[in-house]
């Protein structure tokens, strides 16, 4: 599902959102936002996949916001990839029916003659 964090579009999971908000809860104090942690943190892309994580130059971050956001990277990707393994056995399964079936067929011809 697609979220906003640093006014950028990011891809996450209910269970990941949660967390996030959770992270920025407890580091929020009277004159600090939770979310300025993940100010400047990563660039996405059209789909909200992190493409790329900068290190915190000029900024205050903490570990646990830059891990979670390598965790993030990481689990978007490899959902990502494997949408397209399945993508792809599920085209190979359509493709072994459709030549199991063509057998079938040459098969059935030769048993008719």
């Amino acid at each position: 599902m697609i979220r906003i964090i640093d006014n950028k579009k990011i891809n996450m999971t209910d269970d990941e959102w949660g967390m996030y908000s959770g992270i920025c809860r407890s580091y929020d104090r009277p004159s600090f936002k939770g979310e300025e942690l993940f100010r400047d943190l990563f660039e996405t892309d059209d789909n909200g996949i992190i493409i790329f994580l900068k290190p915190p130059s000029n900024r205050h971050t903490s570990m646990e916001v830059v891990i979670f956001m390598i965790n993030v990277m990481a689990h978007q990707h490899l959902r990502c990839m494997h949408k397209e393994v399945s993508d792809i056995c599920f085209q190979m399964k359509e493709k072994i029916n459709e030549l199991d079936e063509k057998m079938q067929k040459l098969s059935d011809r030769e048993i008719n003659k």
